[in-house]
């Protein structure tokens, strides 16, 4: 008998345990290389970060194809790796931490790192990976840690994941903070005006994506693989949920983020509809939240993307009145003045635009004299590009708003430039230029790059337009040789302005290496060095051929 009470008074000081204690016993701040199950009965490997005190929280998801080591670093304290960990920075990680009130869980992509043999014997047509973020947000609801609401985080590829995970509509997702990512595949991401984007595409399959073949397989943009695959990846309607969206200016698509976070604003659920925000500051790809961003600085934006995704998801998972949604819906950073603006929509903003004329090394206002018929011509050879320096790229190549100073120095560009600005020069919206020209080839690329001279004398790069001459009114046609013709290339939107004493200056050539892969001009969609030809090029100007630079800028409000 007394043997049979001793056990009974152990197995009832278990079963409390269990329910009353267990946690206290049990609880683990750290967990690394779980398996989360997923449908298809694979696992994903994770690491599960926790509070110090036992409980239930919620929860922020991260799901990485760069290997959840560089992330985990971080969030467990070890600030010795400098590697790019979310597609943001470092700095922006550490500032969206609080270890008191979150559980944090990051996860590698199926196929990737921790997570490479749950690819195995995958049927792709079968699966999603919207499907595997779905199965990882039930997962971290149902866990005794977890209070059941879950909220996403990441930039670039954990962006998109992002989008494709709240589309499947998980019961226990909260909100979303997708950073410089948009949703869906399209034809621009691998393309900018008909060109390919070499350096891009490289970089991808260097990530392990592979994606050059199928890119390479459709090179026009008519192409109707394109609005196949658009269709089915871009469906904003399916986002059920508040999504804050981050991005910069010198991000690599920066007008797809703001077109994905407008869609989703139009088309998506209630709630995504009334709470999303959209945040753009003077950041590029894999410096979000810096105040140094390639030869400029910008202290007054640092940092604030993790200010924005805290005081986001404090708002939504933890219901704290921090008047997070008294926030505009849009706020953005005008660069040269340095400062925050709201606004509604981005695409709504009241706008005039400024017509500025080119002149042979001249910008002036459209009201000013056009002068006299003048040509201007250079001599390009594709085996010796004009080079990248800055802009809208990925490591290793320069990023950001860097200094273009050296590019003056060659024979095979035409450089234009304002006097001394006498006061600001706004650009707040999607620059274009269109200029009359003439060639000795079928097809040659245009390539411009629009500057900030400032007055020490730096040349800072704001924005990198291009145009395939053959694709310049959308389906291909070739050129005639000595013809005249028309074209037009677009710059993305941007929030600059030019100060005074500053001047406006615009680099324009037909290279830009290996930004952009290098047109052969033998009409061929691809580089080809055996066949490869120098190209002449005849840039017509007076008043029958006027170049003209348009500048957008905000309407002024009586």
């Amino acid at each position: 008998m007394r043997s049979y009470r001793r056990r009974f008074l152990i197995l009832s000081l278990c079963i409390a345990d269990s329910f009353c204690g267990r946690a206290a016993s049990t609880w683990l701040t750290v967990e690394r290389d779980i398996g989360i199950p997923m449908r298809d009965g694979k696992r994903l490997a994770a690491d599960v970060f926790l509070p110090s005190r036992p409980g239930r929280y919620p929860c922020i998801l991260i799901q990485t194809p760069y290997n959840k080591k560089y992330l985990s670093a971080p969030i467990s304290g070890d600030v010795t790796n400098r590697s790019a960990v979310g597609r943001g920075s470092i700095s922006d990680t550490l500032g969206l931490l609080d270890r008191a009130n979150y559980a944090y869980v990051v996860v590698d992509w199926r196929g990737f790192y921790g997570s490479k043999s749950a690819m195995r014997g995958v049927k792709r047509r079968r699966w999603k990976r919207g499907y595997d973020g779905y199965d990882c947000v039930e997962w971290c609801a149902a866990q005794s840690w977890s209070n059941g609401r879950i909220g996403t985080w990441g930039g670039s590829a954990l962006g998109k994941q992002q989008f494709d995970t709240a589309a499947q509509r998980p019961p226990h997702l909260v909100c979303c903070v997708p950073l410089i990512a948009a949703m869906g595949q399209r034809y621009e991401f691998y393309y900018e005006g008909c060109i390919p984007l070499e350096a891009h595409v490289k970089r991808l399959d260097s990530l392990g994506y592979n994606v050059s073949g199928k890119v390479r397989s459709s090179p026009r943009p008519d192409a109707r693989v394109w609005r196949w695959i658009s269709a089915i990846t871009y469906r904003p309607q399916d986002i059920q949920v508040p999504c804050l969206l981050i991005t910069g200016w010198w991000d690599n698509y920066p007008d797809a983020v703001i077109q994905t976070f407008e869609d989703i604003v139009a088309r998506g659920g209630a709630r995504a509809r009334a709470d999303s925000r959209l945040l753009v500051g003077p950041w590029d790809h894999v410096g979000v939240g810096l105040a140094k961003q390639g030869d400029l600085e910008f202290p007054g934006a640092e940092l604030a993307s993790a200010r924005a995704a805290k005081a986001f998801f404090d708002f939504h998972l933890r219901d704290l009145g921090n008047g997070w949604d008294r926030n505009p819906r849009v706020r953005y950073w005008q660069c040269g003045e340095d400062v925050w603006c709201d606004a509604e929509s981005w695409t709504g903003i009241r706008r005039r635009d400024q017509r500025l004329v080119l002149s042979p090394g001249r910008i002036d206002p459209g009201r000013g004299r056009v002068g006299r018929k003048t040509d201007l011509r250079y001599r390009y050879d594709p085996k010796q590009p004009t080079p990248t320096l800055g802009g809208a790229n990925l490591p290793p190549l320069k990023h950001g708003p860097t200094r273009q100073n050296s590019l003056l120095r060659r024979k095979d560009l035409l450089v234009y430039r304002t006097d001394r600005l006498r006061r600001p020069l706004e650009l707040n919206g999607k620059a274009s230029l269109t200029f009359r020209f003439s060639c000795d080839r079928v097809d040659c690329d245009f390539t411009a790059r629009l500057c900030d001279e400032r007055p020490n004398g730096d040349l800072i790069l704001v924005a990198d337009a291009a145009q395939r001459a053959k694709f310049r009114t959308g389906g291909a046609s070739l050129l005639e040789p000595g013809r005249t013709y028309e074209i037009r290339l677009d710059f993305p939107s941007m929030a600059y302005t030019f100060g005074s004493d500053h001047r406006l200056t615009l680099i324009l050539g037909s290279g830009n290496y290996p930004r952009y892969e290098r047109n052969p001009h033998t009409g061929d969609d691809f580089w080809n060095p055996a066949t490869a030809l120098d190209l002449n090029v005849t840039v017509h100007h007076g008043p029958g051929t006027p170049a003209t630079l348009v500048l957008p800028r905000r309407a002024r409000t009586r």
